[in-house]
């Protein structure tokens, strides 16, 4: 007698569909998937051999590490670098390689800005590209900023950042958040704050964005429309917390809405109560911070339900052969679609780890 088999309907099919990766969802085209939360995705980059790069990407929605290969559009000739969570660039003296989309699978050349720079701050809004300080010569001005219309070819100057941030315009000392209609930096250090609006390329006044004085390193990002600051607190001979506020982008009153549980807190600090910085990729209601001096572990929280809920995995593909090598995060929100152009369109290879 022949068995039958059972189908599967409702919550029962959701919920086993929400453990099996995202690049697995397309085998249920009929079924409304669950919330789908942004991928970490982490390139890296030898400084030997600026060609040999890897990709790796973190589905938090399965828990899952995998490693993307196949052919790229990227020609690796300079260090790859993300000014936020989303935009993947590259800059020499001739020319400017952006890769906005999720998994970065195409790239956009323009000509060089007219000022030469290495690590500036970039943002997209719309046509407009933004880029901001990170100059290399001494003898440029630091603060210069340019804009490049790609419906209007060609670079124009506009109103330079701030003067009180002559001694740190660039991302090593700056922390970008972009939105639909402006550009946010934070001196990660000190807690200044300006804004740039492309509409009218004008930048704000700056304003000093510490709601605890405790705190001694800072950084922002944006959580779907909401401006979010993460902040270490106490020094960085002795850090005491991590925690994170809402900040209103009309009247920068930060309301605290999360703190990393202790036990936690413990493992980002790696077993050492000094800890100078921390670097966070997000998208969405989705968070993710690492310490660059152990990148290979990675936390998370996620800000949905009105509570942060928090995470943790290891990077189980890192070995201490490639901890000297240049790492570059990004984060995005990754669709079926996304996937189906990446797999069948650009040949790229997604293996589970």
């Amino acid at each position: 007698m022949a068995t039958q088999e059972t189908p599967l309907h409702g919550d029962l099919l959701d919920k086993i569909v929400s453990h099996i990766p995202t690049i697995h969802h397309s085998m249920f085209p009929d079924r409304k998937p669950p919330r789908a939360k942004p991928w970490l995705i982490i390139y890296v980059q030898s400084l030997r051999n600026l060609s040999v790069t890897t990709t790796h990407a973190y589905d938090p929605s399965s828990n899952a590490w995998i490693e993307i290969t196949g052919p790229s559009t990227m020609t690796y000739t300079s260090p790859l670098r993300s000014s936020h969570s989303s935009t993947l660039y590259m800059l020499t003296a001739s020319k400017f390689s952006l890769s906005p989309d999720p998994l970065h699978k195409m790239r956009h050349d323009i000509v060089g800005p007219q000022v030469w720079r290495t690590d500036p701050m970039v943002a997209i809004f719309g046509s407009c590209i933004v880029v901001a300080g990170g100059t290399y010569d001494f003898e440029d001005d630091p603060l210069t900023v340019e804009v490049y219309d790609t419906e209007r070819p060609g670079w124009f100057t506009c109103q330079s950042i701030p003067t009180i941030l002559k001694d740190s315009a660039s991302m090593t000392w700056l922390s970008v958040a972009v939105s639909e209609h402006k550009m946010y930096l934070l001196e990660k250090n000190s807690g200044i704050f300006c804004s740039f609006d492309p509409n009218t390329n004008i930048w704000s006044g700056t304003s000093d964005l510490r709601p605890d004085p405790s705190i001694y390193f800072s950084v922002i990002g944006f959580s779907g429309h909401r401006l979010i600051l993460v902040g270490l607190m106490g020094d960085s001979e002795n850090a005491e917390s991590l925690r994170i506020w809402e900040v209103n982008c009309d009247s920068y009153y930060c309301e605290e809405i999360g703190k990393m549980p202790l036990e936690m807190f413990d493992v980002l600090k790696n077993v050492n109560s000094t800890i100078l910085s921390i670097d966070i990729s997000m998208a969405e209601n989705f968070l993710y911070i690492n310490n660059p001096s152990e990148p290979r572990e990675i936390f998370f929280c996620d800000l949905n339900e009105g509570a942060c809920q928090w995470g943790n995995v290891q990077c189980s593909f890192l070995d201490d052969r490639v901890l000297m090598d240049r790492f570059v995060f990004t984060c995005s929100t990754v669709s079926l679609d996304d996937l189906r152009k990446a797999f069948w369109v650009g040949s790229r290879k997604f293996n589970l780890l």
